[in-house]
């Protein structure tokens, strides 16, 4: 063996040396993608969540906050109040005439949406001519805005020139009433036009349902359309601004006073959370018997 042999040449350190920094640099290169591979997904979800954060998430512990506060739109410093505006809420005697009245609303719209919505739902799920145009005649109402919807129910029940007093004279059901104007008549205005719009909806779940499962669908409907009930806002400000007298107002309207009438943000923010406490009380029992449903279900299988 010659010395030439045993020594390496020029060109061999470079090549080892090239070979080296090729297996770091395909070793970074697989982290790289394996990383990717791992969090992309979490990546590509963090704008959106971002972004529902900063519309949803921070209104509602902002609006937590100033619950606990004697909140004034003009007032540079808010003094701190505890649980005062929920007691203050809790006790009113005219929040409990607005929890009734709101309650009792919700109950007669989903009745008057579950029967209705049922009895057409049926009707349909038959086979005759002209179901399908029939069909999208009823979802009509459903994709009409609520502001839409109040400013044209508000001409129909308008007591000189509306439809609604028009079709009495014109039948000889009577004389022309003061739909807006009187207590009882603006209630039965205001679910005449929530049970419009809203059994469009709890008629496409049923319908659905009978081709499926109709009770687990029920239960659903009904507590999508609880919910709904008690968001009612847009047709009470367009038609009676809570009136006559306070006839009509429910807990946005309320909320929604308490808050740019009586520049209370406070006690405003106090009410919107004890009403969704109030939803998620009334929604705990449909879910309890559905899931007693599921069960027994099982039991018998």
């Amino acid at each position: 063996m010659s010395l030439r042999q045993g020594v390496p040449t020029a060109g061999s350190v470079p090549a080892a040396g090239s070979r080296a920094s090729s297996r770091a640099y395909l070793t970074g290169q697989s982290r790289v993608a394996a990383w990717i591979e791992r969090y992309i997904h979490y990546v590509l979800v963090a704008p959106s969540v971002l972004a529902m954060c900063a519309i949803l998430v921070y209104p509602l512990l902002f609006s937590l906050w100033v619950s606990f506060f004697d909140w004034r739109m003009a007032a540079a410093n808010h003094a701190f109040v505890g649980l005062q505006n929920y007691l203050e809420a809790l006790t009113s005697s005219f929040f409990q005439f607005v929890f009734l009245q709101s309650v009792g609303f919700t109950l007669v719209c989903l009745a008057l949406n579950l029967v209705l919505g049922l009895a057409l739902a049926m009707l349909l799920n038959h086979r005759f001519h002209g179901r399908g145009i029939i069909r999208t005649l009823f979802l009509l109402p459903m994709v009409t805005a609520p502001v839409l919807a109040g400013f044209n129910f508000r001409f129909i029940f308008n007591d000189r020139s509306g439809l609604a007093n028009q079709l009495l004279v014109q039948f000889g059901l009577g004389l022309p009433l003061a739909w807006l104007a009187d207590a009882n008549l603006s209630r039965l205005a205001i679910v005449v036009v929530t049970v419009w719009q809203g059994m469009p909806f709890m008629l496409l779940l049923l319908l659905a349902g009978l081709q499926a499962l109709l009770r687990p669908v029920i239960v659903v409907a009904v507590a999508l359309q609880m919910i709904d009930l008690f968001r009612v806002f847009d047709t009470i400000y367009i038609m009676t601004r809570g009136g006559p007298g306070h006839a009509t107002e429910l807990f946005p309207f309320y909320i929604y006073r308490s808050a740019f009438s009586d520049d209370r943000l406070g006690l405003a923010s106090a009410l919107s959370y004890i009403t969704v406490a109030i939803t998620v009380l009334l929604l705990i029992p449909l879910f309890y018997i559905e899931r007693s449903g599921a069960e027994s279900e099982r039991t018998r299988r």
